[in-house]
C-alpha cells in the first residue's frame, strides 16, 4: 500500500509497528522474523523520539522500513466497487468516499484492497484514507534517522500477511484492548472478524483456577465462528488457530483449547512474546522478503 509514493532501493528490511500505546520493530535473523524491540509509547506524539533512540540503539541506520499503521491513525470504508475501468478505479475512490470523510479528499492519501467475493454482496472493496501530513511526517521520521520507507500498510492486512495464503483457513484470535478479536484468513484475504468480550479478566489467571469457566466460553466462541464461516462464507477447511494473548499458560490454554475443538492451536509469536500489538510488526515483512 501506497508505495508509489516512495522510492524502494536498500538492502537490509526490517519492519515497524506505530500504535496508539506502543511501537515495534521486527527483523529477519537466518530468514525468520524477530521481534528486535518494543517501546511503549503515550501518543503519535512520541514515535520519532522512542524510534530514533531504536535505532540508535540496535544500528538500524540504512535499512529500508515497511510500515504497520495503528488502526486508530487511518479509516477504512467498505463500499461496492465503482463500477469503472481498473485504470481509472484509483483515482476515483477520493471522490466516491468524499461524502464519509470529515476533510477534504485532497488532503487526504486514498487506496484500497478487495474483498473476498460473496455472491450476496457482489464485487466489495474495502477503502483506506490517512491524512497526508501523516504519512509525510511517517516518512520524515524515517529519514532523519538514516532509514528509507519502503511502504505503509494497515492492521488488517498486516494480519492477512501474518497467517499466510493458503487454500485452507487460518485463524488468531488475539488480545485487543479490552476484548478479543477472531480472524480468519484465506488465500491471502480476510474473510471475517468477530469480537468478543468478557474474557480479559480470565486469561490473566492462572488457568487451573478458571479452566471450566474460560475453555467452556473459549470453545463456544471459535465454534460459533466456525459454523458462521461454514454456513455463510462456504469455509469448512480450517488449518490451525493461533492464539496472540497474555496469559501465564498459554501453551496449556492452547493445549486444552486444541482438544476441546479437535483442531490444531498453538500460540503465535516467539516464547513470551505472545502479544498482539509486537506481533503486528511481523506484519510489515513480506511473504517474499520472509523466505
Amino acid at each position: 500500500m501506497l508505495k508509489k509514493w516512495f522510492s524502494k532501493k536498500t538492502q537490509k528490511q526490517i519492519s515497524l509497528y506505530l500504535g496508539e500505546k506502543q511501537i515495534a520493530i521486527c527483523d529477519l535473523q537466518e530468514g525468520l522474523p524477530i521481534l528486535l524491540a518494543k517501546k511503549v509509547v503515550n501518543s503519535e506524539g512520541q514515535w520519532a523520539e522512542v524510534f530514533t533512540a531504536l535505532v540508535n540503539k540496535h544500528q538500524l541506520q540504512g535499512c529500508q522500513v515497511s510500515v504497520v499503521l495503528g488502526r486508530e491513525f487511518y479509516q477504512t470504508f467498505d463500499i461496492e466497487k465503482p463500477k469503472v475501468e481498473e485504470s481509472e478505479l484509483l483515482s476515483s475512490l477520493p471522490f466516491t468516499i468524499k461524502d464519509l470523510v470529515s476533510e477534504s479528499v485532497f488532503n487526504l492519501v486514498v487506496d484500497y484492497y478487495d474483498m473476498p467475493f460473496q455472491q450476496r454482496k457482489g464485487e466489495q472493496i474495502t477503502v483506506i484514507c490517512l491524512p497526508k501530513t501523516r504519512v509525510l511526517m511517517i516518512r520524515d521520521m524515517l529519514v532523519k534517522s538514516g532509514l528509507k520507507l519502503d511502504g505503509i500498510t494497515i492492521e488488517e492486512l498486516a494480519l492477512s500477511r501474518l497467517l499466510g495464503c493458503h487454500n485452507e483457513a487460518n485463524i488468531l484470535l488475539s488480545q485487543q484492548n479490552n476484548e478479543l478479536v477472531l480472524t480468519v484468513v484465506k488465500e491471502g484475504q480476510l474473510y471475517f472478524t468477530h469480537r468478543v468480550r468478557g474474557f480479559n479478566e480470565l486469561l490473566v489467571l492462572p488457568l487451573a483456577d478458571v479452566e471450566n469457566a474460560l475453555l467452556d466460553g473459549l470453545s463456544l466462541e471459535v465454534q460459533r465462528a466456525l459454523d458462521y464461516i461454514n454456513s455463510q462464507l462456504g469455509i469448512n477447511a480450517v488449518g490451525a488457530l493461533y492464539l496472540a494473548v497474555v496469559c501465564p499458560d498459554i501453551k496449556l490454554l492452547s493445549e486444552k483449547l486444541g482438544a476441546y475443538l479437535a483442531r490444531n492451536v498453538q500460540p503465535y509469536g516467539e516464547e513470551d512474546q505472545y502479544d498482539f500489538l509486537s506481533i503486528l510488526a511481523y506484519g510489515g515483512l513480506t511473504q517474499e522478503t520472509a523466505q
